[in-house]
Order: structure tokens, then C-alpha cells, then sequence
């Protein structure tokens, strides 16, 4: 059985967002990437070999950040664009996975609008801009605007994997390096600094959906600290992957759980 893709752009008002659908399953699932440059045209084969196991049991959205962007950017605001794409595509409810940067803008669309959230997961993500986070998008910034993308690029691939675990030919889909070193650094560093914008710890007492947080014990780009804080905020116990790092949601283990999850009931 095909994963009948679809592909195209959304245009609301003055912007657009590249879109993409593909799974063999009919239950809807959100997937909300995190920090990344590239456009999403032309990266779905990729996605589906990522995230198989997904694409086996769901029906996957993916939606990309506008174009153009603003020259401020914020999480709340990106997660407002999400939910117009997802609305302009006929969705009324999904479940919902947001990656690193994309779990905070899950986040703000679970807590804006939870009517359409209908299972929550948060991986390696936070509520709030904590110390190690503040520092790491500082120093990504100030090496993407002293114009060193191939810098740029070599200090993120080697913070998303803990030694040995480094991958293959496809890395993480928070950066493609090769897009990031010919990227326009004030892009990048305004999506990096959106990071921070993230402040939604005093209100996740208000997500009532099904959540689940995971972490890993190795992240050094946002700590496991801060998925045990957020899960705390949920009212419930972060799952840590503790030889895994930043990008510990490409493991297949870590699929496995997210998969049983979102499968239960």
C-alpha cells in the first residue's frame, strides 16, 4: 500500500506555508517539526523514512513555517499559523506531536485551542526558557550572525547526538546542514531566538488531553530537567531516554512508546 502523498501550499493572507500529508492509516496525526530552514517541498520521502512506524498507523500532517517571515517571531504566533494551516486542510481534531522547538508550539495550540488536540506528546521540549537553552540560542546566534554557518552547523550536529549515537546520511530534522550553511543567518537566528518566547509553565494545568512527555538523558540542548518540569506542569511523569540525546525521537524504542501511546484506547 502506497503512503498517498500529497503535497502544496496554503496561502493565508500575505503569507504561505508549504504543506504535506502522507500515511496509510485515517486517524489524523499533527507532526509539528522543530527548529529548521529548510522548506518542507521536496523532503517528504525523507519524513516517511523517519517516521515509518507513524506513517504505517496515521494519516501525517505536516505543515511548514510562513514564508516570509517576520523579522520577530514567537512560538504562540508560529503555533497560530499551524492551526490556520491545519483548519485551511479540513482538520477539525489530531493528534499531535511537536518535536524540540515544535513541542513548545504544540504547546500553545493545545492550550489556545484544545477543542482540536485531541492526544498530546512533548519530546525533548520545555515550558520555559531555562538557563542551558538561554545559553545554547545565544551562542547559536552569535556564531549564525558573525556569518560562520558551516560553524553553525558543525556545533548543532554535534550537540543533537550523544557520542556513538551520531546518524547516518539522514541527519535530524531540526537542521539540514547543508541548507543551514547557505541559509541567510538573520532568518535562522530570528526562528532560534523564538525559542525563548516559550513560556507557557503557569498554564499546563489548563491541557486536559492525554499527554505524554519524553526526554533524553543526554540532551544538551534543552536538559532532561526540562522535560521532567514540563511533565510536572502536566501533572504526570516524564519518560527519559537516558543514553539518548536531542534527537532522541528518531530512536526506534522512542517511536515504539509514542506509537502504543497514541494507538491506546
Amino acid at each position: 500500500m502506497s503512503y498517498d502523498i500529497k503535497e502544496g501550499v496554503i496561502r493565508i493572507g500575505d503569507h504561505t506555508m508549504d504543506y504535506a500529508i502522507f500515511g496509510k492509516g485515517s486517524q489524523p496525526l499533527l507532526l509539528i517539526r522543530g527548529l529548521n530552514i529548510r522548506r518542507l517541498r521536496g523532503t517528504v520521502k525523507a519524513l516517511i523514512r523517519r517516521y515509518r512506524i507513524y506513517a504505517d498507523n496515521f494519516r501525517i500532517y505536516v505543515i511548514d513555517r510562513r514564508e516570509p517571515l517576520p523579522e520577530e517571531i514567537f512560538c504562540e504566533m508560529l503555533a497560530e499559523d499551524v492551526y490556520d494551516g491545519a483548519k485551511a486542510l479540513g482538520l477539525e481534531k489530531a493528534m499531535v506531536i511537536g518535536n524540540s522547538q515544535g513541542g513548545m508550539i504544540a504547546q500553545y495550540l493545545t492550550l489556545n485551542h484544545p477543542e482540536f488536540v485531541e492526544k498530546l506528546v512533548l519530546n525533548v521540549t520545555t515550558s520555559t526558557p531555562n538557563p542551558v537553552l538561554a545559553k545554547n540560542v545565544a551562542d547559536w546566534v552569535d556564531i549564525a550572525l558573525k556569518g560562520d554557518m558551516t560553524a553553525l552547523s558543525d556545533n548543532m550536529m554535534a550537540m543533537l547526538y550523544p557520542p556513538g549515537k551520531e546518524p547516518g546520511p539522514a541527519p535530524a530534522d531540526e537542521v539540514d546542514m547543508d541548507v543551514l550553511k547557505t541559509h541567510p543567518p538573520q532568518e535562522f537566528a530570528a526562528l532560534a531566538r523564538a525559542c525563548l518566547t516559550c513560556n507557557t509553565h503557569d498554564r499546563l494545568g489548563e491541557i486536559k488531553c492525554p499527554a505524554l512527555v519524553l526526554g533524553g538523558g543526554k540532551d544538551i540542548i534543552m536538559s532532561p530537567e526540562a522535560s521532567v518540569e514540563l511533565a510536572r506542569g502536566l501533572g504526570t511523569e516524564a519518560v527519559i531516554f537516558e543514553d539518548l540525546g536531542h534527537a532522541a525521537y528518531e530512536a526506534e524504542e522512542y517511536q515504539e512508546l509514542v506509537k502504543d501511546f497514541l494507538c491506546e484506547g
